[in-house]
């Protein structure tokens, strides 16, 4: 499951793009046309064929609701009479990302996209067709064995997709009054290569005092491949996160992870094991920095990366601090149930149905980890998904080929070790082995990690464990993301300008300052 942006146990129905799902995920949940992310497109015909680069921009239709995507294309000069091309989908986060089999004609268009690590099923295959040289084009995208209308126009002279983008306010733009660099960290495991960003807060190394060290943080993103700014539905918080965290004075290291971005491996082939020595990695490699200080440096995790922070500060001694956000208290196994049950609450199911859609849940995720035959987990899978879909308001509608389509994505994100271990770990052993400081964040509209339950159980194991300097604090009206939130519902996320309240920022730079000694940053005012 993502923890961080998927309901459990229902299949996607939009774009898996850059990030596929490591859980059955739910219906699209991006705005019905919503400005500025819908695009308009003019019935404009030009009979001249374009020579150079071509920049189309459209959308795709996902169950009523409209995904701007923008694709920029052009002649391959090291290929003679082809072409390739880069994607963006503003919503998603998704930008410059290479495509594949690029095909331009007079007669339409065609190009893949192919996340990291995807099946033959997850390619994304996006075919328009178009009058002759004809500057609109209409098609559709096919992906899982579901096929989504699709519609293009090329932007003229002087004309631009910039307006496209959701607005962001807190994203950080260049010139940074710190120095950014490139990290390569080389993991233990299998010597697969990770790469990041690393920010000082002095631009150089002759700005800093003397024999200046900083304290430094590593910033572990939740479930799911992740690249190194945890971007997700148009939002990139880790880039605010350590933006703000290094202007207060602390190293941050963020990475890509396994299959992203530059990193190698596959992270679906990467159970909780692997991922926590790349996390060990990575802060050995942060305490080699000249500008950090070995003895204070810590790690901040959010969502399932808050599990591997626990995991990383209970097997490595050289983590002096960490920090929770949105982290879960109780195991894989529990929490998949209770997020169903917490998102369906909210957006309207009867009480009376939750019941057995939590007991129906709770024996597909035993059969799955007793690895019962595939017909049976199909069955319980199909059940669960029909009767997920009948509760959402409206109610979804599926065709059988649609149905077909979600249950074996489902049951292939169940079958990969980094899933696995998701369902089989309990983060409480861990709690109760932690001695250093510890920050735990919760937001009272997180209906994925829902606060009451797992805060309270994090609190519990750290006093079981005689933790004597711990703090535990839930966030009025925030959600997953630490956004100010309406309804806490996946759907708002995109909707919502802010990536990180700047009240959850405060508590964390704060926190840390106050346990490494360092002058905590001023307050960020809210945009």
């Amino acid at each position: 499951m993502r923890l961080k942006h998927a309901v459990p146990a229902l299949a996607s129905l939009a774009l898996t793009l850059a990030c596929p799902p490591q859980t059955p995920p739910q219906p699209p949940t991006q705005p019905a046309s919503e400005p500025p992310q819908a695009v308009v497109i003019k019935e404009e015909h030009s009979l001249v064929p374009a020579l150079g680069p071509e920049t189309w921009v459209g959308n795709v239709t996902l169950l009523g609701a409209s995904l701007a995507v923008i694709a920029r294309l052009e002649p391959d000069p090291d290929k003679p009479g082809t072409w390739r091309g880069r994607l963006d989908i503003p919503m998603q986060g998704l930008k410059d990302f290479p495509l594949q089999d690029v095909d331009v004609t007079p007669e339409g268009l065609e190009f893949t996209l192919a996340p990291p690590g995807a099946s033959e099923a997850q390619r994304a295959v996006f075919v328009v067709a178009r009058e002759p040289n004809a500057a609109t084009a209409k098609g559709e995208l096919s992906q899982n064995g579901q096929s989504f209308p699709l519609e293009l126009r090329r932007l003229g002279p002087g004309e631009s997709a910039s307006e496209l983008g959701p607005r962001r306010p807190q994203e950080p733009k260049p010139p940074f009054p710190y120095a950014v660099r490139e990290a390569r960290i080389t993991s233990p495991v299998d010597a697969v290569v990770l790469t990041g960003t690393l920010t000082v807060p002095t631009a150089s190394p002759s700005a800093a005092p003397p024999g200046s060290k900083y304290p430094g943080v590593v910033l572990l993103t939740g479930s799911g491949a992740q690249d190194r700014d945890e971007a997700i539905m148009g939002h990139k918080p880790f880039l605010v996160l350590a933006d703000h965290l290094t202007r207060s004075g602390v190293v941050v290291l963020r990475y890509d992870d396994r299959g992203v971005g530059g990193s190698g491996g596959n992270l679906n082939n990467a159970p909780h094991e692997t991922q926590q020595k790349d996390a060990s990695a990575a802060l050995a490699w942060l305490q080699s920095q000249p500008e950090v200080d070995p003895a204070r440096v810590g790690i901040i995790g959010h969502s399932e990366g808050a599990n591997l922070a626990v995991l990383t500060a209970a097997a490595d001694k050289q983590v002096r601090f960490i920090v929770l956000l949105a982290g879960m208290g109780v195991s894989g196994q529990e929490i998949l149930p209770m997020q169903m049950a917490a998102l369906l609450r909210a957006g309207g199911a009867p009480e009376a149905e939750l019941a057995p859609l939590v007991a129906l849940e709770k024996k597909l995720i035993a059969s799955i980890m007793k690895k019962k035959p595939r017909p049976e987990l199909e069955a319980l899978a199909r059940d669960l998904t029909t009767r997920q879909l009948a509760l959402s308001k409206p109610p979804t509608p599926v065709t059988s080929e649609q149905l077909d389509a979600i249950v074996k994505s489902s049951l292939d994100a169940f079958d990969t070790p980094s899933f696995r271990s998701l369902l089989r770990h309990d983060p409480r052993p861990a709690l109760k082995k932690l001695k250093i400081p510890v920050l735990a964040l919760g937001g009272t509209l997180d209906l994925q990690v829902p606060v009451k339950e797992n805060l309270g159980e994090i609190e519990k194991a750290l006093k079981a464990g005689r933790n004597k300097d711990f703090t535990v604090k839930p966030l009025t009206g925030l959600n997953h993301l630490f956004q100010p939130a309406t309804t806490g519902q996946i759907e708002e996320y995109s909707k919502i300008e802010l990536t990180i309240a700047p009240e959850a920022l405060t508590e964390v730079s704060s926190w840390i300052s106050a346990h490494t000694s360092v002058a905590p940053a001023p307050a960020p005012a809210k945009p």
